[in-house]
């Protein structure tokens, strides 16, 4: 299994995804898993390092350290096993079956939302990629369709993986503790990071139409700062609309306990993106009894469709209308869920629940 997502200490998106793999590879008994990134081995130790400290921070140093000791794998151990590619495929061919993992397709179908860069070097690397793999996974049943209709794949050669959630009990109990006490002023949070395909454009545009919404509600932007300079772009609507600087707040990125603490003490959130493979933020609103209002386009309505509700996210009338029915019923939402309440709901949504096609490709079953 190459885990080279899992270098870097923000494991959100595609690192949470495939740290649950790796967790659940760990726990298998029957299928004898390595791990590598690129091409060099990582010790079992060091993999279980990585998930227990929920960071990758230190990966890079050791693997520079292993790829002087030890070098790549030998050909004599590659030729006997299947090659489980999580995120990209640094090397193809390397194994005599290879499968990958595709989360979307939006760098070719919407190139005008990432940087150019990052649309060159996907259109340079991906049909290469699932030309080489024997089997494809797709987190999504919009992102399969995707893929089996421009790069025309035969359906079985391609399954779909459920991504999950994890929450670690100490900091969801350290959320809890946050969320207690005083409630604060009311807020809605949108949860992503600040790039064009989040859209988060159109909540501006919603109170340029309605500018007493930002009097009932802070708008709260979570997440890291990402490409196009949209954190700009996001202030420069704020002023446009009218909306005063202190009812929108960007908190820049938070540990996962701040998060969770945000997204609980939400009067609810929204999740306004175009084009999504999956939409991880929708389901952990779902695990944390959070009403979403949520776009309606790709992968999104397969996410939490009865914690959902759904806009489209190119029309802001549609979102005035969605958000009206949330507010709505803010007034019949049940109570904070106790500690134990929000750890079985997570619980039912593991992100192990991706691994058993995975396995079943291994065994060849």
């Amino acid at each position: 299994m190459e885990i080279g997502a899992l270098i870097g200490d923000r494991w959100t998106g595609i690192p949470a995804v495939v740290a649950g793999l790796a967790e659940a590879a760990l726990a298998d008994a029957e299928i004898a898993w390595s791990f590598m990134i690129d091409t060099v081995e990582v010790p079992r130790r060091l993999v279980e390092h990585m998930l227990a400290r929920r960071s990758g921070a230190d990966a890079a140093r050791v693997l520079a350290t292993l790829a002087w000791r030890q070098g790549e794998i030998p050909r004599a151990t590659a030729d006997r096993a299947a090659g489980l590619y999580t995120n990209i495929k640094p090397v193809r061919r390397f194994f005599p079956r290879e499968a990958m993992i595709v989360y979307d397709l939006s760098p070719l179908l919407v190139p005008h939302l990432h940087a150019e860069a990052s649309v060159a070097w996907f259109a340079d690397h991906v049909r290469g990629d699932i030309e080489s793999s024997e089997h494809v996974f797709c987190i999504s049943r919009a992102t399969r369709d995707d893929v089996r209709a421009y790069f025309r794949m035969a359906p079985h050669r391609l399954s779909v993986i459920t991504p999950g959630v994890a929450f670690d009990p100490a900091e969801l109990s350290e959320a809890r503790v946050a969320t207690a006490g005083d409630s604060c002023e009311p807020y809605v949070a949108i949860v992503g990071t600040l790039e064009p395909r989040k859209n988060g454009r159109i909540m501006l545009d919603h109170l340029a139409r309605d500018p007493a919404f930002a009097d009932r509600y802070r708008l709260v932007f979570i997440g890291p700062d990402g490409w196009l300079d949209e954190k700009a772009r996001l202030l420069a609507a704020a002023e446009q609309a009218g909306v005063p600087r202190d009812r929108v707040v960007f908190t820049g990125y938070v540990a996962q306990s701040g998060k969770l603490a945000l997204m609980l003490n939400a009067a609810f959130c929204v999740y306004p993106s175009v084009f999504e493979g999956y939409g991880l933020p929708v389901l952990e609103a779902a695990a944390l009894a959070k009403l979403t209002v949520c776009s309606d386009r790709t992968a999104m309505p397969e996410v939490a469709p009865a914690a959902s509700i759904f806009f489209d996210p190119y029309d802001v009338a549609s979102l005035g209308a969605a958000l009206a029915q949330a507010e709505a019923r803010l007034a019949a939402a049940p109570p904070c869920l106790s500690l134990a309440d929000l750890t079985e709901r997570a619980a039912a949504l593991s992100p192990a629940r991706a691994y058993p096609p995975i396995a079943r490709w291994v065994l060849g079953r």
